[in-house]
């Protein structure tokens, strides 16, 4: 039972897995063929829209890109998608992106006001971030996949010093619940970050109705990853514990190498196979987060365990 958390960390792994490919492919456009007449409102979440044909009716999503080629005899809105009004287009309505940006090639057959030419700032953060909710491949790599994932472990280390700078106690206190309870903190993480993921597009939805709420999604993701950071830093600590006695570290320094341990390996893969590092690496934090929360944030004492150089150094 020695490495019972090192098996509960594969098992883990195993569930997240899975999911990676399907970040690959995103969904099918909505398209109105040309010659094409809909009578109604078309409304989608994520799918991005084609107008080629005729809508007698508004055409909105919610962070879907739409892209005007016929007539829409009402409203055109994306929240957070780009919108383009191709030459020859006909729209009655209003034209309305308040993240997205809005594209005209022809103002020709426009009628009404067109709101929101620019993106606003955070919003390729925010449309990004729903769009590997939804499974839609990311199409922007600001770094190659190698580099990126050497600079996210070391932003990822960092964030786990600077915990284990603040809370040496709390974060010795998860590390020792993960080692005694890793299947228990495995289940919680990963109910956990199912119920987070499943809420947070509804919730960044919600913001971006309002230009206000729009300059809050970058600091509430920043926010959200906090519990993470914390998280991780715990597994770190777990496996710092692990060591001999004589290889006793303070609290940063065991947090930092033991970040390292599980990190490298993520960056190594990450260079080949990004979605499943990323994928990996939030399996690894959702953990650490079950473990925080059945020890009540490291305060609750359900380890039996005989580590006492542990113990002297926090």
């Amino acid at each position: 039972m020695k490495y019972k958390w090192l098996f509960a960390c594969i098992l883990f792994a195993l569930f997240i897995t899975p999911a990676a490919p399907a970040a690959a492919q995103g969904p099918g456009a909505l398209i109105i063929a040309a010659n094409e007449q809909y009578h109604g409102h078309i409304v989608t979440f994520d799918q991005p829209i084609v107008i080629v044909g005729e809508v007698d009716g508004d055409v909105t999503s919610w962070t879907g890109s739409i892209t005007v080629q016929g007539v829409v005899r009402g409203d055109v809105v994306s929240y957070t998608g780009a919108i383009t009004i191709a030459p020859g287009a006909v729209v009655e309505g209003n034209v309305l992106s308040i993240a997205g940006g809005v594209k005209v090639e022809s103002q020709l057959g426009l009628r009404g006001i067109i709101i929101g030419t620019e993106p606003l700032a955070g919003s390729t953060i925010a449309t990004a971030l729903i769009g590997v909710l939804s499974g839609q491949a990311t199409v922007r790599r600001w770094l190659p996949p190698g580099i990126a994932g050497m600079v996210g472990a070391l932003i990822s280390t960092l964030l786990c010093v600077a915990v284990a700078l603040i809370w040496p106690r709390r974060t010795a206190g998860i590390g020792r619940a993960l080692r005694a309870a890793p299947l228990r903190s495995a289940a919680i993480g990963f109910l956990s970050t199912i119920l987070l993921l499943s809420a947070l597009p509804f919730l960044v939805g919600l913001l971006t109705l309002s230009l206000a709420g729009l300059v809050l999604i970058v600091p509430l993701i920043a926010l959200l990853h906090v519990p993470y950071a914390v998280g991780l830093t715990g597994v770190a600590r777990a496996i710092a514990a692990t060591w001999p006695p004589g290889w006793a570290l303070k609290p940063p320094l065991a947090a930092a190498l033991g970040a390292l341990v599980v990190l490298a390996p993520l960056a190594v893969v990450g260079a080949f196979v990004p979605m499943l590092a990323v994928a990996l690496g939030y399996a690894l934090a959702s953990w650490g987060l079950g473990a925080a929360l059945i020890s009540r944030g490291g305060a609750l004492p359900i380890w039996r365990d005989g580590w006492p150089a542990a113990r002297q150094l926090d």
